[in-house]
C-alpha cells in the first residue's frame, strides 16, 4: 500500500500528470452534470412532444364528433324519406289492385 501512495505523490509532483489528471477529473465532472440537464431537457422535450400529441388528437377527434353528429342527421332524414317512400309504395300498390279489379285482372 506504501507503493501506491509514494507512486501517486511522485506522479502528482509531475506537472504534465498533475494537468493531465486535472483534465480529466474536470471533464468527468462537466460530463456528469451535462448528462444530468441532458436528461431534464429530454424529459422537458418529451412533455411538451405529449402535449402536442395531445392536442392534435383532441382535434381529430372533435372533428370526428362533428362529422358523427352530421352523418347521424343526415342517416335521420334518410330514414324519414324511406318511411315516406314505403309509404307511398304501398298507397300505389293498393291503387294499383283497384285499378286491376275495376279491370278485371285481380289475382
Amino acid at each position: 500500500m506504501a507503493w501506491l501512495f509514494s507512486l501517486i505523490t511522485t506522479m502528482l509532483e509531475n506537472p504534465i500528470i498533475l494537468n493531465a489528471i486535472t483534465v480529466f477529473v474536470t471533464a468527468f465532472v462537466t460530463w456528469m452534470f451535462s448528462r444530468q440537464k441532458s436528461k431534464r431537457d429530454l424529459k422537458a422535450l418529451d412533455t411538451e412532444n405529449e402535449i402536442k400529441a395531445s392536442k392534435y388528437y383532441q382535434g381529430l377527434l372533435d372533428d370526428l364528433s362533428t362529422r358523427l353528429d352530421k352523418a347521424i342527421s343526415e342517416l335521420m332524414l334518410l330514414e324519414e324519406r324511406h318511411s315516406k317512400l314505403m309509404d307511398t309504395n304501398r298507397d300505389l300498390v293498393v291503387q294499383l289492385q283497384k285499378f286491376k279489379q275495376l279491370n278485371g285482372k285481380s289475382n
